[in-house]
């Protein structure tokens, strides 16, 4: 799996430089594994429904599936949609890296065993529930219903493949993470005591979340008013955490940006999102750069990559049904791994504007063809814009805490 390198390295002569100016780079040891599989691989920026993408049977997990790769998320997170036949069940498979899994249609149940434990632990799954295998735990997916079921999972396969290059490391690894798993009866038991991160925001620590898609979440206001939010933390994962937010009939969240890799799964409701590069400036449309914006519409199921160029793009979400609209960041964030700064470094959270530090463009600077486009398509769908008129007015007129 090692890329092939020359053995003998020649030296430019005079003024030349060593190498071309541009080179393309070779595929990843994570990119040759995924051709190898023979099952469909789609690439954009997202999907309206990932369960209307064509799925090919997968000799090594069983089933059916497609490999789903967003911009901007190559070799960080591998993706794929997962069709588990009716009364039937996956392959027994263990992997060396995190994984989740946002069951979309189907109920059924995942066993789970280590070496030392070989009497599999079972959990149920129904539409919308959300649940992380422990890290190389051996498992299986297994179908209750007399219809195909439909999975969507994520996972840091790239990340450990690039890195160890050893497939028998990864795949037949005997080694248990104890610290990360418990085979007993309270493990996969459903938790709903919402606790505080460190950034003062919602955390639930639960395993497995039995309906994701209508899990209560707290008001949160940090992307828009209205604004609901937790942090599913599972499995004791560090690279796969994420969030699930709500955002109300008729509202918006700021335009704000960050690097690559988050994912955005629609749970419930109607939308679309927006991004753009972040040296177009603040004002695209204002500025004459209408067509380097980019647009994904979603319904449940649907999927967006939030900042696709590379990272630092701007981008916003929008409810346009007559109920909230819900997703879910199911790629995450690094939270429990940290490179770079040191304790006591003092770090701009999420509601932070640019002019305080922050990432989030406030509503009364954003381009105004972002709102007038808005109120065309809420007018579509029969729903109401509900946006406060304070927040176009600037920050003195800003109040906190509204639902």
């Amino acid at each position: 799996m090692t890329q092939q390198i020359r053995d003998v390295h020649v030296e430019p002569t005079g003024e030349d430089k060593a190498g071309p100016l541009y080179y393309q780079l070779p595929a990843s040891p994570w990119e040759k594994w995924v051709k190898e599989q023979g099952i469909p691989v789609y690439e954009d920026v997202g999907c309206y429904d990932c369960k209307a993408l064509p799925r090919q049977p997968w000799a090594w997990m069983g089933g059916k599936a497609t490999f789903v790769q967003t911009s901007g998320t190559q070799n960080r997170t591998g993706m794929f949609v997962l069709e588990v036949p009716a009364r039937g069940a996956t392959n027994p498979v263990r992997h060396m890296y995190e994984e989740r899994y946002i069951v979309l249609e189907g109920r059924g149940s995942t066993e789970i065993w280590t070496e030392s434990s070989k009497t599999p632990k079972a959990f149920e799954w129904q539409q919308y529930s959300c649940f992380a295998i422990p890290l190389n735990t051996s498992f299986r997916m297994i179908n209750a219903g007399s219809d195909p079921a439909i999975l969507i999972a994520v996972n840091m396969a790239p990340v450990i493949f690039n890195q160890f290059q050893d497939l028998d490391f990864i795949f037949n690894n005997p080694y248990e993470f104890k610290s990360r798993y418990r085979p007993d009866e309270e493990y996969f038991k459903p938790n709903d005591q919402l606790g505080t991160q460190i950034e003062g925001r919602a955390l639930l620590k639960s395993n497995l979340i039995p309906d994701v898609a209508s899990a209560y979440l707290p008001l949160d206001n940090n992307r828009g008013p209205g604004y609901r939010w937790f942090a599913p933390s599972q499995a004791g994962n560090t690279m796969l955490e994420g969030f699930v937010a709500q955002y109300p009939t008729g509202r918006y969240s700021k335009a704000h940006y960050h690097e690559s890799g988050a994912v955005l799964v629609c749970l419930a409701g109607k939308g679309y999102s927006i991004t753009w590069p972040k040296d177009l400036g603040t004002q695209p449309w204002a500025e004459g750069f209408s067509d380097k914006v980019m647009r994904q519409d979603y319904g449940p199921g649907g999927m967006i990559s939030a900042a696709p160029g590379g990272g630092n793009w701007f981008h916003q979400h929008f409810a346009i049904s007559n109920g909230p609209f819900r997703v879910f960041n199911y790629t995450g964030g690094v939270r429990g791994i940290r490179a770079g700064g040191r304790e006591g470094d003092q770090i701009a959270g999420i509601g932070a504007e640019v002019g305080q530090g922050g990432r989030a463009l406030p509503y009364h600077e954003e381009d105004p063809y972002i709102r007038e486009y808005y109120q065309s398509r809420l007018a579509e769908e029969g729903a109401k814009f509900d946006m406060p008129d304070e927040v176009y007015k600037g920050p003195s007129n800003l109040k906190v805490g509204y639902d």
